[in-house]
C-alpha cells in the first residue's frame, strides 16, 4: 500500500526537528565560540589612530593632519557616508555581503569555476569580510593564507554587526599612494569629504584598489572611466559616462596643479590647509592632554573672517615692505565665550625668509603701552578715580637706577586727569601710578589676568613695566583686553566648539571657565575712557582710523626702538588684537607708528560686527552703584562756581571729590610742583604756594631724585655738560647749593643749571623764609 503525502510516521518528524535544533545549536555554538576565540589583533586595529580633520565653525574642512604613521587615513561614521555611495561598493565588492557569514559559498565555487576553465587565477572570492580580516591579520599568499583568512572573516562575523564590519572596511581600503580609506581617498582626488561624494565619483574610486597604478583617476583618467563604465554595464547602475569623464577631469587636474600652486597658502598637496597656526595649536594640545584620540573636531574659527583678516595684515606688510616690516598676527575673540574667531599665526606659514612657521599669536614681545589700561584698572580698584590728576611733568624717577620717561610727542601736559592720561596714553603719568601702587603689586596684577610671562619673569621689570618693558604675547593682551567689556570677568580662550565626545566642556581647548579678576566698575571706566574720543585727542588727535560706526575702545602701542606695534579694539562682542613687526626683533626703517595695526583691528572689528549688535557702549551702561558728579575739567575736584570747564564723571559714592580749590576769585592757582612747567611754557595762572603764608605748600626738590646717579658723557667736555635742577614752593631766587657752595639762584620758574663734577655730591635750596630741601646724586 502506497504512503500518501502527510503520512510520515510522528517519529520521523521528531528526528528532523531534533536534527533542526541541533544543527542550529552547534551554529550557535561554533559561531560563540568564534567570538570567545582570542582576537588581540582586530582590538589593535579598531584601536588605531586616524588622521585628525579639523573643521570651522560652520563644518568648512581647515586642515587634516595624517595619522601618526604617516599615512593619509581618515574616519567617517557609515551613516555620514551617502547610501548610493555604499551601494556602489558594495556591488563592487560583494553584493550578497548582507547575506553570507563571512565567506560566500556561491562566489567560491563561481571563483574556482573560472579559474579552472582558464587554467590560470583569473577571479578571487573575497568577500568584504574576507578583505577586512587580511587588514587586520595581514599573511604571506597561498592555500592555507587564504583558509586562515576565511577563519578570521568567520571571526569577525561572530564579533561586529554587519554595519561595523562595512564601516570599519571603508574606512581601511588600501588605495595606494599612502592612502587608506574612502574618506581619505575622496578629499585627495576629489577635495572632498565622504558625505559629499556622488555615485560617479564613488564609482570611479571603488575600482583604483582593483589595480591603483592604472584605475586611479588622477594618474590614468581615460582607464579609470573605461573600468567604471564597464562596472556600471556589468551592474545596471546607468552611470553616465559624462559625469564619469567630469569627475576624473576633475581629479587630474587637482593632481596636476604646479608645485607653486600646491603650495599657496589654502592647500596643501590639494588638502585643505587653512589657519595653518590655529590648526597646530589644536593638534598639538589634544596630543598633551592625554586625550583619547579624536577623528574630527569643529573648531570655532570662522573661515569667512580668517581669510579678511589675512588680507587685511597681507594688504598692510605690502605698504610696508620698504619699512622692513615683514610679517604680523591677528587674534580675534568673542567676548561673551572666549570662542577664537580670527587666528593669524604669521603673514605666511610658506615664508621660510621671515620665518613664516613661528605663531606670532604665542610669541612673546614687548608690548608698549598696550598694558597702561591694565595698570589704570589696577589703580582704580586701588582708590584712584577717573577724575584724580596725575603729573605729566619732565620726572626721573627711582633711586641709583635713575629713570627718566617722555611722552611720544616729547611734550609735557601739565595736570591731566587720570581719563586723559590713559586715553592719550600719556608714559610720565603711568609711571607715576606705578611707582606709587608698586611694580610687584602691578606684576601680581597682571599674572592673575592670564599673563604667564610676566609671571616667569618677576622682578626684572622695574617701573619701565608701566610702558611695556616687559615681554607678553598677543594671545595674553587679547584674552586680557576682553576683561573690559566682560564686566571684569577673565575667560579662558575657546577653540574647540564640539566634537561629540564633550571636549568643549573640559580642559584648555574647550574654554569657557571664568572668574573675577576686577570690579565691574574698574571695567567699565577703562572702557569708557579707551572708547571717549575727546579724551583721546590730547595725545591723538581726531584719530580717523578709530572711528568706527559703533561704539569701540582701542588702545594702541609701540615698543622701543619701533620692532613691534600694536593695537587692541574691542566692541561690545569681540576682541581684536593685532602685532606687527619681525620675528628677528629687526628695528623699522623710518616711521611706522600703531595707526597701522588701528585700522586692521578696526576693519576686522566692523567685519565681525553685525547691524543689529552695533547699539550700546562697549562696557554697558554705568554700574548701578555709582553717581553722576560734575567735576572740574582742570582741577578734576568736584565743580566750583569758578570753574570754567565742567565735565560729567561716573564716580563711587565713597570718592567723590572736595569742591574746586584751583579756580578762585583771585585767579588760577596750581599746585606748587607745576612752577616750572607754567613759568616756562608761559602757561596762566601761578603756583599756589603765593597766594600768602598760610596757604604756602612744603619746598620740594623734583629733579635729581636722591641717590640718582649720572654719567658724564665723554665725548664732551665736563665744562659743557649740566644737569637740571627743578624745584617746587621756593620764594623767588633762591641760593643753590653744592657740598655747601653757593651756586647761583633759582629762576623764576625754580630751575638752575648744576655743573657736573665726577663724584658724590648733595645739591641745597634754601630761601629766606626758611623753606629748604636737599638731594644726594653722584657724577661717574
Amino acid at each position: 500500500m502506497m504512503k500518501k503525502k502527510g503520512d510520515d510516521p510522528p517519529g520521523k518528524k521528531r528526528r528532523w526537528f531534533r536534527g533542526l535544533i541541533l544543527g542550529a545549536g552547534c551554529i550557535l555554538s561554533i559561531r560563540a565560540a568564534l567570538a570567545l576565540w582570542p582576537y588581540p589583533e582586530l582590538e589593535a586595529f579598531r584601536g588605531r589612530d586616524y588622521g585628525l580633520v579639523v573643521q570651522d565653525r560652520k563644518g568648512l574642512t581647515l586642515r587634516v593632519f595624517p595619522a601618526d604613521d604617516g599615512v593619509r587615513r581618515e574616519w567617517a561614521d557609515l551613516d555620514d557616508i551617502p547610501a548610493g555611495v555604499v551601494r556602489i561598493f558594495l556591488r563592487a565588492e560583494d553584493r550578497r555581503f548582507y547575506f553570507h557569514p563571512g565567506v560566500d559559498p556561491f562566489s567560491v565555487l563561481g571563483s574556482a569555476l573560472r579559474n579552472f576553465r582558464a587554467g590560470r587565477i583569473v577571479s578571487g572570492a573575497s568577500t568584504i569580510t574576507m578583505q577586512l580580516a587580511r587588514l587586520v591579520r595581514t599573511h604571506s599568499g597561498g592555500f592555507w593564507g587564504k583558509f586562515r583568512e576565511a577563519g578570521d572573516a568567520l571571526r569577525l562575523e561572530a564579533r561586529l554587526s554587519k554595519k561595523e564590519i562595512l564601516e570599519l572596511w571603508l574606512n581601511n581600503i588600501p588605495f595606494g599612494s599612502n592612502i587608506e580609506g574612502l574618506p581619505a581617498m575622496g578629499r585627495a582626488r576629489f577635495g572632498r569629504p565622504a558625505a559629499a561624494l556622488d555615485e560617479s565619483r564613488a564609482a570611479l574610486l571603488a575600482m583604483v584598489p582593483r589595480r591603483p597604478g592604472r584605475y586611479d583617476p588622477a594618474v590614468n583618467p581615460g582607464a579609470a572611466v573605461s573600468a567604471a563604465l564597464a562596472f556600471s554595464a556589468r551592474c545596471g547602475l546607468g552611470l553616465s559616462e559624462a559625469a564619469l569623464r567630469e569627475a576624473a577631469g576633475e581629479a587630474a587636474r587637482e593632481e596636476a596643479r604646479t608645485d607653486t600652486q600646491a603650495s599657496a597658502p589654502g592647500f596643501l598637496e590639494k588638502a585643505p590647509f587653512f589657519a595653518p597656526h590655529f590648526t597646530e595649536a589644536i593638534a598639538a594640545s589634544l596630543k598633551a592632554a592625554d586625550i583619547p584620540p579624536l577623528c574630527s573636531v569643529r573648531s570655532t574659527l570662522d573661515l569667512d573672517f580668517q581669510v579678511y583678516g589675512e588680507e587685511l595684515l597681507q594688504g598692510a606688510l605690502g605698504r610696508l615692505r620698504d619699512n622692513r616690516v615683514t610679517n604680523g598676527a591677528i587674534l580675534a575673540v568673542e567676548n561673551d565665550t572666549g570662542a577664537i574667531r580670527v587666528y593669524v599665526g604669521s603673514a605666511s606659514w610658506f615664508d621660510e625668509e621671515h620665518s613664516g612657521k613661528i605663531d606670532g599669536v604665542r610669541v612673546i614681545n614687548q608690548p608698549g603701552s598696550c598694558l597702561k589700561p591694565f595698570l589704570y584698572a589696577l589703580a582704580l580698584d586701588s582708590g584712584f578715580g577717573p577724575q584724580d590728576i596725575l603729573p605729566d611733568l619732565p620726572t626721573i624717577f627711582g633711586g641709583s637706577e635713575a629713570y627718566a620717561p617722555s611722552n611720544f610727542n616729547r611734550r609735557f601736559n601739565g595736570p591731566v586727569r587720570l581719563r586723559v592720561a590713559l586715553a592719550s596714553s600719556l608714559n610720565i603719568p603711568a609711571v607715576y601710578t606705578i611707582e606709587r601702587l608698586g611694580v610687584g603689586a602691578f606684576e601680581d596684577f597682571l599674572v592673575s589676568l592670564g599673563f604667564d610671562s610676566i609671571d616667569a619673569s618677576r622682578g626684572v621689570h622695574g617701573a619701565g613695566l608701566a610702558l611695556g618693558n616687559g615681554e607678553v604675547s598677543l594671545s595674553e593682551l587679547v584674552r586680557a583686553f576682553s576683561v573690559f567689556p566682560r564686566g571684569g570677568s577673565l575667560i579662558s580662550l575657546k577653540y574647540i566648539e564640539e566634537t561629540g565626545g564633550g571636549l568643549e566642556d573640559r580642559g584648555p581647548l574647550g574654554g569657557g571657565e571664568s572668574r573675577q579678576v576686577m570690579s565691574p566698575y574698574a571695567a567699565w571706566v577703562i572702557s569708557d575712557v579707551l572708547s571717549d574720543r575727546a579724551s583721546r585727542f590730547t595725545g591723538f588727535g581726531p584719530a580717523p582710523v578709530l572711528a568706527t560706526p559703533f561704539p569701540a575702545m582701542f588702545k594702541t602701542g609701540t615698543a622701543n626702538q619701533f620692532q613691534h606695534i600694536w593695537a587692541l579694539g574691542a566692541s561690545r562682542r569681540f576682541t581684536v588684537g593685532v602685532w606687527m613687526g619681525n620675528f628677528s626683533g629687526a628695528t623699522v626703517i623710518g616711521s611706522t607708528g600703531s595707526s597701522i595695526p588701528a585700522r586692521i583691528a578696526a576693519e576686522l572689528l566692523k567685519a565681525l560686527e553685525t547691524e543689529g549688535s552695533r547699539d550700546g557702549p562697549v562696557g554697558g551702561g554705568p554700574p548701578e552703584f555709582t553717581t553722576a558728579v560734575p567735576i572740574c575739567a582742570l582741577s578734576g575736584m568736584a565743580a566750583g562756581p569758578d570753574c570754567g570747564g565742567r565735565l560729567w564723571e561716573w564716580l563711587l559714592p565713597d570718592r567723590i571729590p572736595a569742591p574746586c580749590t584751583w579756580h578762585r576769585k583771585t585767579g588760577l592757582v596750581y599746585p606748587p610742583e607745576y612752577q616750572a612747567w607754567l613759568e616756562e611754557r608761559f602757561r596762566a595762572g601761578r603756583a599756589g604756594n603765593w597766594d600768602g603764608p598760610g596757604e604756602r605748600s612744603g619746598a620740594l626738590i623734583r629733579i635729581p631724585v636722591s641717590g640718582s646717579v649720572f654719567y658724564l658723557d665723554p665725548s664732551l667736555p665736563p665744562e659743557a655738560q649740566a644737569l637740571r635742577l627743578e624745584t617746587a614752593g621756593f620764594g623767588p631766587e633762591a641760593p643753590v647749593y653744592i657740598d655747601q657752595i653757593l651756586q647761583g639762584v633759582l629762576n623764576p620758574a625754580g630751575v638752575y643749571a648744576l655743573p657736573l663734577f665726577r663724584g658724590r655730591h648733595r645739591v641745597t635750596v634754601e630761601d629766606d623764609t626758611g623753606a629748604r630741601a636737599w638731594a644726594d646724586f653722584e657724577v661717574r
